[in-house]
């Protein structure tokens, strides 16, 4: 969450956009905490109508599927035509179908043009958004067979469309949860058997983790059962990053059963056939193909549905009318796309599929301000325009910007203007940058400072825009803000300093670390007090020490790898391009390097204090594994299982998060990877130590 401060800066830098008094709104990419939206709200049972407004108060994050949010229902208007399960003060969660991210929008929506030839429906499509979250209720329901509740799929109540995101989006239970607990587990090998009866083995010592899988197990095989096939990839194991869908309240019972909750139900990628993105979609696509689906993204199958709500009769008696309705918005969904490779000769031969697609197309250009009500009626009635039209839009770039400039009046009386005056185009300029500023210091890519700085030097900003703008944003900010890098460099200095000569601080940083990974659900209460209460032990105490000798010893391998490339590039190689491949090869082998440089200091440290305290049992486990490269780390966390369990699992998952986070895609908080490096480096060796003993 962002601190009120900067939130209260960029609130200035709107100021200071309005008053360039164009007719430009604002462009919002996603929304801060504080901030109030108004909606105009459609139930889902029943379609009352009502206008409400929330207050922001977390941004959650943001995937391909689009940007979530916890909210405060502040206050209905309409209260004789509410809708049901909203309550005013309490606290929901809102989805809108728009990623935060500008390259995950652009490729989102590559992917959806590539397979169905349109724009991407649930954003800005009624029919889909309602139809998706029919499907929600109905698979909500169905889980009260399968699981006993339907309260392991969360509820959905409206919704509405975001005008200043351009964009549908719903509102949601919002539910208090955590991904899972990374559990010590020296028994890995024995975690899949179960008894006779199909219950876990008492000694089981992964029991979330294991319960978790068979939950979203059958919870496939429910979205399969009731017809919604290709919404089921969203609970696959085998994604590797369908696990954070699935969250346990954090008001739950230890039961490691108790409390699971699928959140998710809006896909976000499209799944073609000749690029799968995760283990599991080469089987998704074989299977998507017996069914004659080549591209997969969210489409159901209604008379599985049927026959499955036949079969539960008692259960869906009052859901009747919603299936029809499904039924129909489905229908209407997909006959607005052109999807060739469902629609097939269909496109040629159905007069009546056309006319549907053009107004799907049609109203997908409204919803997005390409075109207002005006011209849209007139592309209704002229074929040859809107044919022409849709030609134009599949230009790239430029095409979107046509069409826009077309049939958008508003917009093209602005693009005039500044052609008719100086001033204004010189206002408009401003505007935009200003705009821009304020995206960058959402993204933290300058300090509060500089964003008043940038506001009023348009050359530094044109400047900085082309050098660092394609940057990741810490990259831009540190080469940009020289006293940010020096500043950042001297905090790691000092806290270093600090945890290596300070007890008192050393102390105070692990509480800290504690208090937020019980917040986060990775320690229960109980574990947090108890290791609170350990934190004066002579072993953590010296835990912590060597823990600052391995930060201390993080540069070395870099610093090292650095000076033997620059000597490799002057002295090596005949020209500048060969001298640069000798010492990026160089700079290449020191990062898969087994053993570092650093590593090599941080093992000798530890038989230094061997030899000092003449004591091999609490350090031989540590000593052996601090030379390695990377897995350092994890030497003191393996050596104190014994005598801090739960210390020893905190600090390793919180290494397997952090050294998972750099992992490009696959590299999820809460994903498959960060579970199977937790398992690799830490309960794997726990395993074989133990087997070694026995």
């Amino acid at each position: 969450m962002k601190s009120n401060n900067a939130i209260q800066i960029r609130k200035e830098l709107i100021k200071l956009y309005e008053q360039c008094e164009t007719a430009r709104p604002f462009s919002v990419i996603y929304y801060d905490p504080g901030d109030i939206l108004k909606f105009n709200l459609e139930g889902i049972l029943t379609k009352n109508k009502c206008s409400a407004e929330f207050i922001i108060e977390k941004f959650v994050g943001g995937g391909f599927a689009g940007q979530v949010y916890k909210a405060k229902l502040s206050k209905i208007d309409n209260q004789n035509n509410n809708i049901k399960g909203l309550v005013t003060g309490s606290v929901y969660a809102i989805k809108i179908i728009k990623p935060p991210s500008t390259f995950s929008l652009k490729f989102r929506n590559f992917l959806y043009l590539l397979g169905f030839q349109g724009t991407f429906s649930p954003q800005v499509n009624h029919s889909a958004i309602r139809a998706n979250v029919l499907w929600q209720k109905l698979i909500r329901r169905g889980a009260k067979i399968y699981f006993g509740s339907e309260n392991v799929i969360v509820d959905t109540y409206a919704i509405f469309y975001d005008t200043k995101l351009s964009s549908f989006g719903t509102i949601n239970e919002w539910v208090e949860g955590r991904i899972w607990r990374l559990e010590l587990d020296d028994n890995i090998f024995n975690r899949w058997k179960i008894d006779e009866n199909g219950n876990l083995l008492s000694n089981n010592n992964s029991p979330e983790y294991v319960t978790k899988r068979f939950f979203m197990k059958n919870l496939v095989k429910l979205f399969h059962d009731m017809g919604a096939s290709e919404l089921a990839r969203q609970y696959e194991w085998w994604t590797t990053k369908s696990q954070p869908n699935v969250l346990k309240r954090i008001d739950e019972t230890s039961n490691p059963g108790d409390g699971l909750i699928a959140i998710d139900f809006f896909a976000g990628l499209a799944l073609l056939p000749f690029l799968p993105m995760s283990p599991v979609d080469f089987k998704l696509i074989f299977k998507g193909i017996l069914r004659g689906r080549l591209v997969q993204f969210d489409k159901g199958n209604t008379k599985t549905l049927e026959n499955f709500c036949k079969e539960h009769d008692s259960e869906f008696k009052d859901y009747e009318c919603i299936i029809d309705e499904l039924k129909g918005e489905d229908k209407k969904y997909r006959e607005s796309l052109f999807d060739i490779t469902y629609h097939q000769f269909k496109l040629i031969t159905n007069s009546k599929l056309r006319k549907s697609i053009k107004q799907g197309t049609l109203t997908a250009w409204k919803n997005l301000d390409y075109i207002d009500g005006n011209h849209q009626e007139y592309l209704k009635k002229s074929s040859f325009a809107y044919l022409f039209f849709l030609i134009i839009s599949i230009i790239p770039f430029a095409g979107k910007l046509i069409l826009k400039i077309y049939g958008n009046e508003i917009y093209r009386k602005r693009v005039t203007r500044n052609f008719k005056s100086w001033r204004y185009f010189c206002r408009t300029l401003r505007a935009k940058r200003i705009e821009r500023i304020i995206h960058w210091h959402q993204k933290d890519r300058l300090s509060d400072e500089r964003a008043f700085l940038l506001s009023k030097k348009p050359f530094r900003f044109i400047y900085e825009m082309i050098l660092y703008s394609w940057l990741p944003s810490k990259w831009h900010r540190f080469i940009a803000e020289p006293y940010y890098a020096f500043n950042s460099i001297k905090e790691a200095i000092t806290f270093s300093y600090k945890l290596l000569t300070k007890p008192d601080f050393r102390e105070q940083w692990l509480i800290e670390q504690i208090k937020t990974g019980q917040k986060e659900g990775i320690l229960s209460a109980a574990e947090e007090v108890l290791i609170t209460n350990q934190v004066k032990d002579p072993f953590i105490q010296k835990y912590l020490k060597c823990l600052a000798v391995h930060i201390c010893t993080l540069p070395i391998t870099q610093v090292v790898s650095i000076v033997i490339a620059v000597y490799a590039f002057f002295k090596f190689g005949t020209s500048f391009h060969e001298s640069l491949v000798y010492a990026a090869g160089i700079l290449a082998v020191f990062q898969v390097l087994p053993v570092s440089p650093g590593s090599i200091v941080r093992g000798l440290y530890v038989f230094y204090l061997i030899i000092r305290e003449r004591n091999i049992k609490n350090y031989w486990v540590a000593a052996i594994i601090s030379f390695w490269h990377y897995i350092g780390y994890l030497g003191f966390p393996i050596q104190m299982v014994a005598k801090y369990p739960a210390l020893a699992r905190f600090m390793a998952g919180n290494w397997a998060r952090n050294m998972v986070g750099k992992i490009p895609i696959f590299g999820e908080k809460g994903g498959l990877m960060e579970h199977i490096v937790f398992d690799f480096f830490f309960n794997l060796p726990l395993t074989i130590r133990r087997k070694i003993k026995k």
